[in-house]
């Protein structure tokens, strides 16, 4: 089977279980805002996503160079080195975050730093263990244990907010991410075999001058990347107050944590195939297997983008409780915005296959200041909603940036001709989409005729067009058998 065919493959085998997994999260979302307070929605995601800056600042430098070199150590030792060496740095930094996160809870008297260090703790290993599975091929265990962690965020928040009773308090909510991570992480280190070859002594110095050497650049990056993700929601917080804050987010949620599944599904599919070709071929290996993961993106996310945008009022309206639709604009700026940071993420591949991150630093350097000026800007002229559409004007000139400086080695390329297909098609959707979110019936009925009218719009157009024809099949084929 041809590279491109087996990264096609694993892609389509991934979507599937990834957008089920960002239903799961967009659940979790809806149901967090029936269950609690505005003001505790608001705080709980704010430690959530305190809890994934803190990640990609401590821990994302290694996870991304366990995950570049991975492969290429298991066929040595079956892993024995690498893995002794993540264990043994995620055990110093958990250690760090215990005592920032106790020291914190007694000076403060907040217990929430103790619901911010284990969510820490769990949410950490799972990740790092998960990019693990997937560069080694154990998709069928990485989509499984996904699922299991959205599945349990879902029941084990509702059985817990019903048990305690408690609508004031995240607790049930910080409960439930640490014992849904925690418990894929352990199914992660059981799938990986990591009891019969993890010892502290085996901890690698190579190994780890490797990961400081490839992964303490990527540390400014996370810094950067983070501050162009999630500036806008301090700032939101700054600006306002819990109560927006958790309208904010909640809406935010939606399309993030679709197009965050969107994205991985089809990079989970496509980085590997591109990171064999890579180490078989070089650049002439790698680069056609990159230019049909973009192609694939696109197909995907060009269509999400239009169909969120056109129902993002009735969609927001359906899923949340009352008031939470005055957010409904977030919706539709932070799929935009999202479309594009996913589109950067493959022009900085070239970057990361000849191992110059320092360069993804300076483009997300300058990007996370315009996000932070743009940002201040539209929130006082737009209100809360303005942050959102600061995300898309920032991340818009990072893909610019990026994709301007990274073309002197070498940049992903899809015929115009395809694009326009995509787009036009895309637009279609969205506008039967958005159609029928003006008739005159119920929300619940506009936003289902909507979505079916837009699935219908674009499944055509696409096939017609004969852009989408080779997919079609492929998932037709997977279904008769």
């Amino acid at each position: 089977m041809s590279g491109k065919n087996t990264m096609t493959r694993d892609a389509m085998l991934f979507l599937p279980a990834k957008i089920i997994e960002g239903l799961l999260v967009i659940a979790c979302s809806s149901l967090y805002t029936h269950l609690f307070y505005q003001s505790t929605v608001g705080t709980f995601n704010f430690i959530n996503f305190n809890v994934q800056i803190a990640y990609l600042i401590l821990a994302g430098w290694m996870a991304n160079s366990a995950t570049r070199y991975v492969g290429e150590e298991y066929h040595k030792d079956k892993g024995r080195g690498l893995f002794s060496t993540v264990a043994t740095v995620y055990l110093l930094i958990c250690a760090a975050v215990a005592g920032f996160s106790c020291i914190a809870a007694v000076v403060t008297h907040d217990p929430l730093y103790l619901g911010f260090m284990a969510m820490f703790f769990s949410y950490t290993i799972f990740q790092i263990l998960n990019s693990a599975l997937i560069q080694l091929g154990r998709m069928k265990a990485s989509i499984t244990l996904s699922l299991l962690s959205a599945v349990l965020k879902l029941a084990v928040a509702y059985a817990l907010v019903f048990g305690m009773n408690n609508p004031s308090s995240p607790l049930p909510a910080i409960a439930a991410n640490t014992v849904a991570d925690g418990i894929a992480g352990i199914g992660a280190v059981a799938a990986l075999g990591l009891p019969t070859i993890v010892r502290l002594r085996f901890f690698s110095r190579e190994l780890f001058g490797k990961f400081l050497k490839y992964g303490l650049p990527l540390m400014g990056v996370s810094i950067s990347v983070t501050l162009l993700n999630q500036i806008d929601k301090y700032l939101v917080v700054g600006f306002f107050d819990m109560d927006v804050y958790g309208v904010y987010s909640s809406n935010n949620s939606i399309a993030s944590g679709l197009f965050t599944m969107i994205s991985v599904g089809i990079m989970r599919g496509v980085y590997p195939a591109v990171l064999r070709g890579w180490r078989e071929g070089g650049q002439a290996a790698a680069k056609p297997l990159l230019d049909q993961g973009v192609r694939l993106y696109l197909l995907i996310a060009a269509p999400a983008v239009a169909g969120l945008t056109a129902v993002s009022l009735p969609l927001s309206r359906f899923l949340f409780a009352e008031g939470y639709d005055a957010g409904a604009p977030v919706i539709a700026y932070t799929a935009l915005a999202m479309l594009f940071m996913g589109l950067t993420e493959y022009a900085n591949k070239a970057y990361e296959l000849e191992q110059s991150t320092g360069q993804v630093l300076q483009n997300s350097a300058i990007a996370a200041v315009i996000k932070v000026i743009s940002s201040v800007v539209l929130l006082q002229v737009l209100g809360f909603t303005g942050g959102a559409l600061g995300s898309v004007v920032a991340f818009a000139s990072y893909f610019i940036i990026t994709c301007v400086r990274v073309r002197r080695r070498f940049l992903f390329r899809v015929a115009p001709a395809c694009v326009a297909r995509i787009v036009v098609s895309a637009l279609l959707c969205g506008a039967a989409a958005y159609g029928c979110t003006l008739l005159p019936v119920g929300n619940i009925l506009r936003l289902a005729l909507a979505v079916v009218a837009g699935v219908i719009v674009y499944a055509v157009c696409i096939v017609v067009s004969g852009e989408g024809r080779e997919e079609m099949q492929a998932v037709m084929r997977k279904l008769k058998r």
